[in-house]
Parts: C-alpha cells; structure tokens; sequence
C-alpha cells in the first residue's frame, strides 16, 4: 500500500528533525566501504515512524533514545572486534536465523525454547553484571547488553539486506524489514517460565527499543495444553507491541498455520516440515540464495561464523564480509559477493 500524502510528508518532517539532531551523519568507526544498512538508513527511519504511529516527534524521542543506547554499548566497534567464539555463544541463545526465507521472501529465524536451561540462564545472567567496555581492545569481554547488540546487528546490517537482494520473491522492488519468528515450545515447563523472566524482558526491552517493527510474526509452535498459565507468567514482562505479533499454536494447529507461510521444505522437523534444523545452527542457505550468491572462497551452504556485514566497492557492488575477531587478532574475510550491481534500496542515506 502506498503511504498517504500526510504519511509521506509526516516522514520528512521526522527526517528533517533526525536530520537537524545530527542522527543521519554516518556513524563513526564505519570504515569508508562500510553499509550503513540497519543503522540510520532509509528503511530503518521507516521502522522508527511506524513504531510511533507516523508521529514525527514521538518517532525522534525513540530513535534518540537507540542512538544514546548505540553510544553506551560502543556497538560500531563491538561489532568489529567481537571474539566469534562470544558471539556465536551469544546467537544460540536468540532466536537466529535459519537460512530460509518465509512465501514472502522474510527471514525465518527459530528458538527451541528447551536449550534455555540453567547452565545457559546463568552464564547469560553474569554477562549482564558486568560493566560497558569500549570494544576498541580484543582483550576486553563484552558484557550482555553489548553481546545483544551485536547479535542483533547482524540481523539488520546483514540479513534484512540480503533477503532484500533476492529477486526470486513476490515484490523484489520492496526492501526486506522484518523477520517471521518460530518458538518451538514444546518443552517449556513451569519452572523454566519462572526462570527466563529476566531473559524475556531484557530481549523486550533491546527491540521495543532499539529495532522496533523488526518482528513481522512470533509463531509459539507446539504449544502444550498448559501453555497459557506459563503465558501468564512471562507475558508481563514482554512489551505490549510484541505481544501483539504473537501467534500460539498447538502441536495440531502448528503445521497448518505454518504451511500458509512458509514452505514445507522451510519448516523445521520439530514443527512438521522438511527442514532438519539444529538448535544453534548456523544458517543453511536456501536454493535461491545459493544461486544468487558467489562464493569468493569454497561454495558452501551455510554462513560463516562471527558477525557478518555489507561492503561496497565503486561501482555499488556488494560484498559479504566477516568481521570480529579470531584468537585475539581481527578477521576481515571477504567471502561471497552478490550477482547482482548495485542495490542501493537499503543502503542510501538519506540526503
């Protein structure tokens, strides 16, 4: 749908104030070939001004808000110098990203609820005692507001943007904003509800705050009879917004509604698909994407490991980078560019 006259000219407005606030000058620490998909591109403006109801200065406070929050967790330079072994650690416990992509052309990223058990509950409670620390040095440890960030990162500086570049989708000219969750939920039990209450409000907290409207569907898969007295417990302390997006399922009803949206082949075994998913793998890239990749090193099907980012060269040709660190010393690999010139949906700043 095509946004009103009043909507378009409601959206300049929120542009000329992040414009006068200085929010739209490239962040520092992005190295000159850097994107800034995901920062303070187009698309993510548009999430800001969804988010507040196309209410220019509403839509100013919340994205000043994520700038300060930006700031304090330094995550420009975290994303660069983050140990891959930290961060892969960190993405097991969020729901990543599959490698599949929904009808629509929207990543799918899945949770098995039951890997949350009490060893990973507390290494993730003492990563949030710890002190912010300017990532700039790899013998620092990032603490957990900045291991977030940096996960979540990854989500919209470089999967948002490459499902944006797949043309094998039904309106290839529209960039990618959000992601369709599946929570498999089959093994959650009272005692764990009780339990993850602090790790629910925090994961809240980061998008109501920093990447809102990213969640376009949360599919709870495999719901147990006894599910909405474990809801009742968790629900207070997740933000309204995203309550919203929630979809509960039973086991009968999971494949069902799954299947309206994304292919069988997409959905994982748990939920009654094809796709042979293991919690905490890493993306298994579907066929399309595969073809529309090249590879620079060994073709593969999934991603590497560490935090993953865009560059372009002079001519607007994207590369995929890994970036991070490995072993106390920086990782800067190119690996797979995309067929495709320029694409600059995602990536133009706004003037």
């Amino acid at each position: 749908m095509e946004p009103s006259p009043s909507t378009s000219s409601a959206f300049e407005e929120f542009v000329e104030l992040c414009e006068k606030e200085g929010l739209l000058q490239r962040p520092n620490g992005l190295a000159p070939e850097d994107t800034i998909d995901g920062i303070n591109d187009t698309t993510t403006l548009k999430r800001f001004f969804v988010a507040r109801n196309s209410d220019p200065a509403a839509a100013l406070q919340q994205f000043k808000q994520s700038f300060e929050a930006r700031k304090q967790v330094h995550d420009i330079s975290t994303y660069e110098n983050i140990d891959a072994d930290i961060y892969e650690r960190t993405r097991k416990i969020y729901p990543h990203w599959t490698g599949r992509r929904s009808k629509r052309g929207l990543p799918i990223c899945v949770y098995t609820v039951s890997a949350l058990d009490q060893a990973t509950l507390t290494e993730y409670d003492k990563t949030g005692e710890m002190p912010h620390v300017d990532s700039t040095s790899l013998t620092t440890e990032p603490n957990q507001a900045q291991r977030a960030f940096a996960f979540h990162d990854t989500l919209m500086r470089f999967i948002l943007p490459l499902c944006s570049a797949m043309r094998d989708r039904p309106s290839p000219e529209t960039p990618i904003s959000a992601a369709i969750i599946v929570v498999d939920v089959a093994a959650f039990g009272l005692k764990q509800a009780w339990n993850v209450r602090s790790y629910a409000q925090n994961i809240s907290r980061i998008l109501a705050t920093s990447y809102p409207e990213v969640l376009d569907t949360v599919y709870v898969a495999n719901a147990p009879f006894y599910f909405s007295k474990l809801w009742s417990i968790v629900k207070v302390f997740i933000d309204p917004r995203t309550t919203e997006k929630l979809v509960i399922l039973t086991q009968a009803e999971t494949l069902p509604v799954l299947s309206e949206v994304i292919e069988v082949e997409s959905i994982p075994v748990q939920c009654g698909g094809t796709f042979e998913y293991e919690p905490g793998m890493r993306p298994s890239l579907d066929e399309g994407m595969q073809r529309q990749l090249q590879w620079i090193a060994e073709p593969g099907e999934s991603l590497p490991p560490g935090p993953l980012k865009w560059i372009v060269d002079e001519e607007g040709r994207r590369t995929a980078v890994v970036t991070g660190s490995a072993n106390g010393e920086r990782v800067r690999l190119p690996f797979a560019r995309l067929e495709e010139k320029k694409d600059s949906r995602v990536a133009t700043p706004l003037p």
